[in-house]
């Protein structure tokens, strides 16, 4: 599928910026399928510029996840497999609550002030463009509260599972279902809310059924509307990985 040209792209912005803006938005309305190969020589010559840029445009694709570099054949556009989400999403549903629990314990009020306002900002971000920064807000406010739990274990093992969940393609999927874009992203939200509030009160019990019902809920929810994975795949995974997890 053609790309559109860079002289009609704001002309301000640095080069390898606007290759990964083409690029980007090319994954992300599904010009690109998974499996894609994105060939440095052809992207540079359809948007007339040189190797460089596209060579760094696709080091920040593959470091943010919406591309893949395979040994000795190139970078491609990562396909989708149901179950590396389903264990991403079991593996989520043991140790978020584990760690909310945590961090009820141990967050200062100067971090549960600093949450407040990524989810302000978050709030903000509506459009299909700003998702790319919306999804990087989400992700450093569940970083932020993993850092709170206490334990460095914890936190290599929630950023190694979260680095394997392609979380770009529901904040994308979200604009494929416009009756529904509006009350996702506010749904989002409310629960990030209430979840702040739980940690401020600092009931740990509370916060660890606010994770797992989250994640069992409206983010499986998500998972099988926007992303197409069966339930019953999800359901799978979590009784393989941990029998007695709240479904």
């Amino acid at each position: 599928m053609p790309v559109p040209a860079l002289a009609s792209l704001e002309q301000h912005k640095q080069r390898a910026d606007l290759v990964f803006d083409v690029i980007r938005q090319n994954i992300i309305s599904g010009q690109f399928v998974p499996g894609t190969w994105l060939r440095q020589e052809e992207l540079a010559s359809q948007l007339g510029v040189s190797h460089t840029p596209v060579r760094q445009a696709l080091e920040r694709l593959v470091a943010d996840g919406l591309a893949e570099r395979v040994p000795y054949r190139g970078v491609r556009v990562p396909g989708v497999s149901h179950d590396e989400v389903a264990g991403v999403y079991a593996l989520r549903l043991l140790l978020e609550p584990i760690i909310v629990r945590l961090a009820a314990k141990n967050i200062p009020e100067s971090r549960l002030t600093t949450l407040s306002a990524l989810l302000d900002q978050a709030q903000t971000l509506q459009t299909l463009d700003e998702m790319s920064s919306r999804r990087d807000l989400n992700r450093r406010f569940h970083k932020m509260i993993c850092e709170e739990c206490g334990s460095p274990l914890l936190e290599r093992l929630y950023e190694m599972v979260w680095n394997r969940f392609p979380d770009w393609m529901l904040y994308e999927g979200v604009f494929r279902k416009p009756e529904t874009r509006e009350l996702r992203l506010d749904r989002e939200i409310a629960k990030h809310r209430q979840l702040l509030a739980v940690l401020a009160s600092r009931d740990g019990d509370l916060a660890e059924k606010l994770a797992s019902e989250h994640i069992s809920g409206f983010f499986k929810e998500d998972v099988v509307d926007l992303l197409g994975i069966p339930a019953e795949v999800l359901e799978e995974a979590r009784r393989e990985l941990w029998p007695h997890a709240r479904a």
